[in-house]
């Protein structure tokens, strides 16, 4: 079992049962999407997953992203195994919001144009935080991790 200092921030990723600390598992994001039509892929593979307008987290996008990796003992790959949350209001502005971003060069890199497809379909904004977080990192899109947690694959 994992440890969890109670931070506050660390609490609300964990469940308190009967006294003690258990880690969260993929079933309990079942309301969560992501890259890959396949939940753990996303998550553990493409390190990241998202859900719209969930509880406490009504006006948001609530992602879940990798910030550490590891090998997996089953299966010998390299995958995400530590994990962070954050929150992106679902109306951002991307421009307004990332101002630092070289769109150019990230819109090359992705091959297509973020702010205009945005703009078009505004539920695109998940593959467009992927996107750049694919290009920048996560700590540049979502900053530093301090309180990384476990989710345990019950796929």
């Amino acid at each position: 079992m994992a440890v969890c200092v109670d931070t506050g921030d660390c609490v609300s990723n964990w469940i308190t049962g009967k006294g003690n600390m258990t880690m969260k598992k993929l079933s309990d994001y079942k309301e969560y999407d992501g890259i890959d039509a396949n939940l753990a892929i996303s998550l553990y593979e493409y390190g990241m997953i998202w859900a719209k307008r969930i509880k406490d987290h009504e006006n948001d996008y609530h992602f879940i992203y990798g910030v550490g990796m590891g090998k997996n003992t089953e299966t010998g790959e390299t995958e995400y195994n530590q994990f962070d949350h954050a929150d992106i209001p679902i109306n951002c502005n991307l421009e307004e919001e990332y101002n630092w971003v070289k769109w150019n060069g990230v819109n090359s890199f992705v091959g297509y144009d973020i702010l205009e497809t945005v703009k078009n379909n505004p539920d695109f904004l998940p593959q467009a935080i992927h996107d750049l977080v694919s290009y920048y990192g996560y700590e540049n899109i979502f900053g530093s991790s301090y309180y990384p947690f476990e989710i345990e694959n019950d796929d």
